[in-house]
């Protein structure tokens, strides 16, 4: 089975790997990471926004690696519901025939000056490298393991909204329209 993903991040591509290992445990699978734009905001702000951006890294790695299994675009954002935000990693995965699923993450609540950073237009990575010099951690393992003491990793957290992506192709009869 190959896979493209839509980001070189290595969360996300650990998140991809450990997930379609899990779900399909006697196949091969064969992971390729392209660069793509989410052609959205450095942080979208809300549900569209993020979710628009997860498609366009499946649309951006479809179209520089065709013929795929399975593409897979995952996009960090806020869900702000009332006067809360929550972090959440948005996947969007379609295979080769043209299916979408999509699914979210965990989410962790993000509150005060790093929220107010990121609605200000900064990457949450970029706000945590200022405020705790935590240099790329959205290359490891994100606000979630900070935030947990890595109880929860980003990666952690991206497998689960995997999880419940491949689950529409695994149990398609589950979600007819």
């Amino acid at each position: 089975m190959e896979i493209i993903i839509g980001s070189t991040n290595t969360p996300k591509k650990d998140a991809v790997l450990t997930s379609f290992t899990q779900a399909y445990p006697n196949t091969d699978i064969i992971i390729e990471c392209v660069k793509t734009k989410s052609g959205v905001s450095a942080h979208p702000l809300n549900a569209g926004e993020a979710m628009k951006g997860a498609m366009n890294r499946i649309a951006d790695a479809q179209y520089q690696k065709p013929g795929a299994d399975y593409y897979v675009g995952i996009e960090g954002g806020l869900l702000q519901v009332e006067e809360r935000a929550y972090e959440i990693g948005w996947i969007v995965i379609a295979n080769t025939v043209g299916k979408v699923a999509t699914a979210l993450s965990a989410g962790i609540e993000i509150k005060g000056e790093i929220l107010r950073n990121i609605l200000n237009g900064t990457e949450l990575s970029e706000v945590l490298d200022n405020m705790y010099g935590v240099g790329k951690i959205g290359d490891t393992n994100g606000f979630y393991g900070l935030a947990t003491d890595d109880l929860v990793t980003r990666t952690q957290a991206y497998e689960q909204g995997l999880h419940f992506a491949i689950a529409q192709f695994k149990h398609a009869e589950l979600y007819q329209q």
